[in-house]
């Protein structure tokens, strides 16, 4: 990814998305901070601010005048790991896991702990399979979302007795089966691979399958996501 390009792509999309979930990761942590105490997640709040300021001038989305930030892929793996952390820390080591779901209820978008991070990792392991062989970034971000969506489904077998749940997952099943073999053409099937194909199923696993799954453990209620994100990837034909 040349540091001067402002030619979209692949990670490009996902360092994006990444950022918007990094603003909403910092801004929860304000909030947390506010209700325990905590003056360490006012720091990882600002630290994600840095760390959007340091991806959006190093990706050259806009022209900085004199202010240039060049582009490492190591920076960006730095920046992943880090954010790994941070929702380690917050979620999972001091307990806040829950205090970010809650902010869910009240925003209409969760926090999620890990993603920001995830989808950072993600676009750099995109970037660096992109100059070893020739692949479709659509793709694995898609079978991805298929194997989230599956572990969806197996997170709402495991969490739920009650019917209406475990019909959501199994139509979650049959989706994330259908799509797959869409996605890599198993069985010559009178439907489609496309666009508007896969913005109907990852709308349906978003909405009604994904959220059952939601808060249970790290990743689990990613899969709709992953698959919105494989759908805007497949509009840029990447």
């Amino acid at each position: 990814m040349g540091e001067e390009s402002r030619e979209m792509n692949a990670p490009k999309i996902l360092y994006i998305i990444a950022m918007l979930f990094m603003l909403l990761e910092a801004v929860a942590y304000f909030w947390v901070s506010e209700a325990v105490g905590d003056a360490l997640l006012i720091l990882f709040g600002i630290l994600n601010i840095v760390f959007i300021f340091l991806m959006f001038i190093s990706l050259n989305l806009v022209g900085t005048g004199p202010v240039k930030i060049p582009y490492f892929w190591w920076l960006m793996l730095i920046i992943g790991v880090l954010l790994i952390l941070f929702g380690y820390l917050v979620a999972d080591f001091w307990g806040y896991g829950t205090m970010l779901l809650t902010l869910g209820f009240v925003w209409g978008v969760v926090p999620w702990p890990y993603l920001a991070g995830s989808l950072v990792l993600l676009a750099v392991i995109i970037e660096l399979l992109a100059k070893k062989k020739d692949f479709g970034a659509s793709k694995i971000v898609g079978l991805l979302g298929i194997a989230l969506t599956i572990f969806d489904c197996i997170v709402i077998f495991m969490s739920y007795t009650a019917a209406l749940p475990i019909v959501h997952g199994v139509f979650g099943i049959i989706l994330a089966v259908v799509l797959l073999i869409l996605m890599l053409g198993l069985i010559d099937i009178k439907i489609p691979f496309n666009w508007w194909v896969l913005l109907t199923i990852a709308f349906v696993i978003f909405t009604w399958v994904s959220p059952f799954a939601l808060g249970v453990y790290p990743a689990a209620g990613w899969g709709g996501l992953f698959l919105m994100i494989a759908w805007i990837l497949v509009l840029f034909k990447m």
